[in-house]
């Protein structure tokens, strides 16, 4: 009880000293009540997909720790541990990584607290029950795989959390067991899951894009091609069973559904994010805390759509605007869409240097879209070179470069400030190590 409070009061202390993270203690109980009808499970689903929402989470900063401490954003604010990331010199005890691990281990605790309890609802038969239970393994996957590609190793946690000793004290597991939690929670999920692509909902889509992700993360720490085999069929599966197209870049962050999208978190005027609010100039009532490096704006040829429809020009200044809803704050957000799984396809291909011919029109599928000429090329080395270039142009402000980068042993060669492979996973936080006191808990490298 003692470390509890302990916990609490540190988290509570450092949120009350910004205000960027909205979210909850990730060690607090909320009291959920007991979950006895079809009513409650639904309610509780609900909860676990509304705590995405965090600004810790895809509400605002793990986004932009996908981005900052990479070549795609600057720091343009006052916030000093967005300034950490920028100049990848985190501290342990940076408050905004804090409420990050806060905000997914949050996910992680409310999709827990439905999974024990939804068996024992009377009312629901077992194809019921099991049809909810994939939408939580899901969530419960996706926050585990996001914690681990941010922290390494991680605590796994299948159980509600209570103030018990032997929940605070829980070891980081190693990439394989936090893997084989993931990918057994995929597969239940897999086989009970939703088929249709529903915005903001999970589906069986949704599941085999995770796989794909995870697949090809997981080949940075066992370099095994069979893994990058797995990686590209999930990826196939995704692009040919569930009738989704590539759109027009512009139909992308516009208003409405589109047939591009596989997950993505919702964002409406009473849960919504300020994402364009931190993005946007002071001219236009933003509080410009990151900016598009100019490094990222010269990278885009002339005629690529993408240029004009990510990054707006501020006089000298860059601002991004793929989030552009700055007065309610409803912009979406992309967990999965389709152009990822193009390019996981081709990237795993070139990897392996097979069915190069397939890997050169995924990336060809993904330039015509942007305006650009096709390559030629079936070279895997320069196939690589510019599926890394795609994808950095492609998902800019969507999370992904730093990972790109971590994952592919690039970040120490490409950008300043990163000297040592151990800066590419972030601290584990001050808060954890000090209430958490197993053995196998440590602090990563380089902190």
């Amino acid at each position: 009880m003692k470390k509890s409070i302990l916990l609490l009061l540190a988290l509570f202390l450092s949120f009350s000293a910004c205000d960027v993270l909205d979210v909850e203690p990730y060690h607090s109980i909320p009291g959920e009540e007991a979950i006895t009808s079809r009513a409650d499970v639904e309610s509780a689903i609900t909860g676990t997909y509304s705590a995405l929402q965090a600004a810790g989470y895809y509400g605002r900063n793990y986004l932009v720790a996908g981005d900052l401490p990479a070549d795609n954003l600057t720091w343009t604010g006052t916030t000093a541990g967005y300034n950490q990331m920028d100049n990848n010199s985190i501290l342990a005890d940076n408050v905004i990584v804090e409420g990050i691990w806060a905000a997914i281990y949050r996910v992680i605790n409310r999709a827990n607290h439905a999974i024990v309890q939804i068996p024992h609802v009377d009312e629901l038969t077992d194809e019921d029950a099991n049809t909810y239970l994939a939408e939580l393994k899901f969530l419960r996957a996706l926050a585990h795989f996001d914690l681990m590609r941010m922290f390494g190793p991680v605590p796994v946690r299948t159980q509600p959390a209570t103030e018990h000793e032997d929940d605070l004290n829980v070891p980081r597991l190693p990439y394989e067991d936090v893997y084989a939690q993931v990918y057994e929670d995929l597969d239940f999920a897999e086989a009970y899951i939703r088929t249709n692509v529903q915005q903001g909902l999970a589906s069986k889509a949704a599941v085999q894009a995770l796989r794909a992700r995870a697949k090809l993360f997981e080949y940075a720490t066992t370099g095994q091609n069979d893994v990058l085999h797995a990686a590209a069929a999930e990826a196939t599966d995704v692009i040919e069973d569930y009738g989704l197209s590539l759109v027009p870049y512009e139909s992308l962050f516009a208003d409405g559904t589109n047939n591009e999208s596989i997950f993505e978190v919702d964002f409406y005027e009473q849960a919504r994010n300020r994402l364009a609010e931190y993005f946007f100039p002071t001219a236009l009532s933003g509080r410009r805390e990151f900016s598009p490096t100019e490094h990222l704006y010269e990278k885009y040829h002339e005629d690529d759509v993408r240029r004009d429809l990510s990054i707006g020009v501020d006089g000298d200044n860059y601002y991004v605007i793929k989030y552009d809803d700055i007065e309610t704050g409803t912009d979406n957000v992309y967990v999965f869409r389709l152009a990822e799984m193009y390019l996981i396809r081709a990237e795993a291909y070139a990897m392996l240097g097979e069915n190069l011919d397939q890997a050169r029109d995924d990336v060809n599928a993904i330039l015509d879209r942007a305006g650009l000429s096709p390559i030629d090329t079936t070279d895997p080395e320069a196939l690589l070179d510019i599926i890394h270039e795609t994808r950095q142009l492609e998902f800019a402000f969507e999370g992904q470069r730093w990972f790109d980068l971590a994952r592919s042993g690039r970040a120490v060669e490409e950008l300043d400030g990163v000297d040592d492979e151990c800066q590419t996973l972030f601290p584990i936080p001050l808060g954890e190590l000090l209430t958490n006191f197993h053995e196998d808990m440590y602090q990563n490298e380089c902190y």
